[in-house]
């Protein structure tokens, strides 16, 4: 099998574990060089490297800083001198004396977001249809199998049915992954956001919740379980979806992809959001 076809498929196969890589790739040559435009190596989070843009001294810097990268989450476009004269401003040295100057990008190439739902019900479902016309695998858990079903979720990776809190644990997590709670049964709810914080979820928690339930839940979960909120608040988003005047279910979930949306892509919210739970917990730690 030749290292181009290998290389895919070990991208798909660590996309599939919700793994990022990072592919590096030659995208211009000056000069001589050891391989051609078009060259690429692929570095997993383990530090598995398959295929070679070139070997000895460039090929330690470009993995240098495809593991850099990896750790940023963010690509990148490095310019490599292979000579000891004439070196570029912008390029980095190497110890080569092939002659010329490559032009490399990094590309860090990472999972789809997975949506984890809690409640199968009228909220939940478009949440969840919505989720997968956007291209994101989808998890359903709830406690009635009438709603949490293939039949009604033919398109998620798992529909799970049980008491909520418990099914949770049963999941493994990674940072690419997005909890949306939105089951709408008070205890449930806050035993399902207790849950996630003690077992250390990884990703960022959306809660279909009011500002007032919304500060009842954190204020329990600091009186009762005494936990430090600071780590995990801004992962917290609470109440769920920003304020488009949404009513229906469906315009509630457009409101909550939307966020999640936004969040994605870093921008800057266009429309003020409801979340109230930063502004919570920086008042409490004034009190």
């Amino acid at each position: 099998m030749s290292n181009e076809l290998l290389i895919y498929k070990k991208i798909v196969e660590e996309l599939e574990k919700r793994n990022p890589v990072a592919l590096a790739i030659i995208t211009d040559k000056e000069g001589s060089g050891p391989r051609d435009i078009g060259a690429s190596l692929l570095l997993t989070v383990s530090g598995e490297k398959i295929g070679t843009i070139g070997g000895g001294h460039i090929e330690k810097i470009i993995l240098e800083e495809a593991t850099k990268a990896l750790k940023e989450g963010k690509p990148k476009k490095i310019k490599l001198a292979l000579r000891r004269e004439n070196i570029p401003k912008d390029a980095i040295k190497t110890n080569q004396l092939c002659g010329g100057v490559v032009e490399v990008f990094i590309n860090v190439i990472t999972p789809p977001p997975r949506l984890i739902i809690s409640g199968g019900g009228n909220v939940g479902k478009p949440i969840a249809d919505l989720a997968n016309f956007l291209g994101y695998k989808v998890i359903v858990i709830d406690t009635d199998p009438r709603l949490a079903n293939s039949e009604r979720f033919p398109y998620a990776e798992k529909v799970l049915v049980g008491n909520i809190p418990e099914k949770i644990t049963e999941i493994k997590y990674s940072k690419y992954d997005i909890f949306i709670i939105a089951y709408g049964e008070v205890e449930t709810d806050y035993q399902t956001l207790k849950t996630l914080i003690k077992n250390e979820f990884p990703g960022d928690i959306w809660a279909l919740c009011s500002k007032t339930r919304c500060t009842w839940m954190l204020k329990r979960l600091v009186d009762e379980e005494k936990i430090d909120l600071d780590k995990y608040i801004d992962r917290l988003h609470m109440p769920a979806g920003l304020d488009i005047g949404s009513d229906t279910p469906e315009e509630i979930a457009v409101s909550i992809l939307a966020e999640i949306i936004c969040h994605l892509r870093k921008c800057t919210i266009p429309v003020r959001s409801l979340d109230v739970s930063k502004k919570w917990w920086e008042g409490f730690k004034k009190q």
